[in-house]
């Protein structure tokens, strides 16, 4: 069943004056509020090693709340691997990470860690390109992921996110496509569909102006929804729509909801009638 998600604090306001980040004030709120704005799971942001998934108490709580509220966490972004390519994370750094995820993945019905390669942490020539593809390899076969998948998030081409995951070592990593970041780029989603529409795992719903633009309310951007709309139900291994949409510190509820009925209206209802 495809799950509709959002991901976490876009129900709060900003954290640290930064856009994206884990609401540590509202985290719990958060859980009822977006089960009851419709939402069936939540993207969980693990900005920091001071997240609460790595402590035993704080994942007992968390258990709770998920049984409690009904809403599920569809999947885990590790934001706190963005300051570096993930290469020069350490085995033991990255070891510690899934040791804790694995602990609560299967209570909280997790499908998917997404590990980010864009940015700050994306890869810019062919030798870091080399050796991120060995380091994800290894985390592969070091560590166990039994209850999840795991999926890249990146800023690459399409063609070359499609080199990247040939590697014999990636076989079973998908991609959390970000359609908005495609159409900031200049990536057109025909190519993605094209070559690796079977590794496409999840989709993150944004819209930015082309151009590396910024983010804005969904259908003012240059986000390609139209073909989404008519070409989603060729993701055969898509597992979940997550809305990582435009918000302000002043209406992020309002802002929110707007962004929900656009998606409902526009992508959903085609999904529900194919």
């Amino acid at each position: 069943m495809l799950r509709l998600a959002m991901v976490q604090g876009r129900l709060s306001s900003e954290v640290a004056g930064k856009f994206q980040y884990f609401p540590i004030h509202n985290w719990r709120s958060e859980f009822f509020k977006a089960k009851e704005l419709g939402f069936d799971s939540i993207e969980w942001i693990i900005s920091d090693f001071s997240n609460p998934i790595f402590d035993d108490i704080s994942q007992n709580e968390i258990i709770k709340l998920v049984a409690e509220s009904g809403l599920e966490i569809s999947s885990i972004s590790l934001d706190l691997l963005m300051p570096k390519t993930l290469n020069l994370f350490s085995d033991k750094e990255i070891g510690w990470i899934f040791e804790n995820i694995n602990k609560i993945a299967k209570k909280v019905k997790l499908s998917r860690v997404s590990i980010p390669i864009e940015e700050t942490c994306g890869v810019r020539d062919a030798q870091t390109f080399n050796k991120v593809q060995e380091k994800l390899g290894k985390i592969l076969s070091l560590n166990s992921f039994n209850e999840y998948s795991i999926a890249i998030e990146t800023d690459m081409t399409p063609n070359a996110v499609s080199h990247f995951l040939s590697h014999k070592d990636l076989q079973k990593v998908g991609v959390l496509l970000d359609i908005g970041n495609a159409a900031a780029y200049g990536y057109k989603l025909d190519d993605y569909f094209s070559q690796i529409s079977e590794k496409v795992f999840s989709l993150h719903i944004k819209d930015r102006l082309s151009g590396i633009g910024p983010t804005v309310p969904l259908g003012r951007g240059s986000a390609e929804f139209d073909y989404l709309a008519m070409n989603i139900n060729n993701l055969i291994n898509l597992k979940d729509i997550t809305l990582q949409t435009f918000k302000t510190n002043e209406n992020y509820l309002t802002d929110t909801l707007q962004a929900k009925k656009f998606i409902d209206d526009n992508l959903i209802i085609q999904i529900s009638n194919s």
